[in-house]
């Protein structure tokens, strides 16, 4: 079965350890998740897999920003940009009914490893964000990857605890830099991925 989303293709160098037999690719996923948002959510879901953006897709970013940002982690429109020039790029944008309920965006970063600079989820309590994390933890593995950062804080204004949020999926603290926030870090295997996979994408 394919995705019902639009798919980007892009060219990517596989490392002999990035998969095994059974680790799932990301096109698989990316179905898996949609027949899952489906039944949570009882609508027409799908995910667009991007590697570049057009001012329509720099919109929709900025728009979920506004909706799930505080003014100071909001990004600019030549910022967004700016991270789609960066090698690896890929947007995963989930919609349902036509409407944008999810986002997550991220790119190379040295030493082999992905960075996932941006996730959010206008759908909250229903284990989206964690669906679309482990997306981009298959879509790394798969192109040989070999661990996925990011940057958080260990719970925002709202008091959602951030930092448990990535702990849950296996990331480990790092520690803290100024102006950016807390480190947190992935080691990823196919192992890992499959037990990801089961747990947000295939367990409904």
């Amino acid at each position: 079965m394919e995705p019902r989303g639009t798919i980007i293709e892009e060219t990517h160098l596989y490392t002999p350890q990035a998969m095994t037999a059974d680790t799932p690719t990301l096109a698989e996923a990316v179905t898996a998740t949609e027949a899952r948002l489906d039944k949570i959510l009882g609508s027409d879901c799908t995910i667009n897999i991007h590697h570049r953006l057009n001012d329509s897709l720099i919109h929709t970013i900025l728009t979920v920003d506004a909706k799930k940002f505080r003014e100071e982690l909001r990004y600019r429109h030549e910022e967004v940009l700016e991270h789609s020039y960066i090698p690896g790029f890929l947007l995963l944008l989930a919609e349902c009914g036509g409407q944008p309920i999810g986002i997550v965006y991220g790119y190379d970063k040295p030493e082999n490893g992905f960075f996932l600079d941006t996730l959010a989820s206008i759908v909250e309590r229903k284990g989206i964000g964690h669906t679309l994390a482990t997306l981009i933890v298959v879509h790394a593995v798969n192109t040989g990857h070999s661990h996925v950062t990011l940057y958080t804080e260990e719970q925002d204004e709202k008091g959602r605890q951030l930092r448990k949020f990535y702990e849950k999926m296996g990331f480990v603290y790092l520690g803290t830099e100024p102006r950016k926030g807390d480190v947190m870090k992935l080691q990823i295997s196919p192992e890992k991925v499959r037990e990801l996979y089961s747990r947000y994408i295939e367990k409904i």
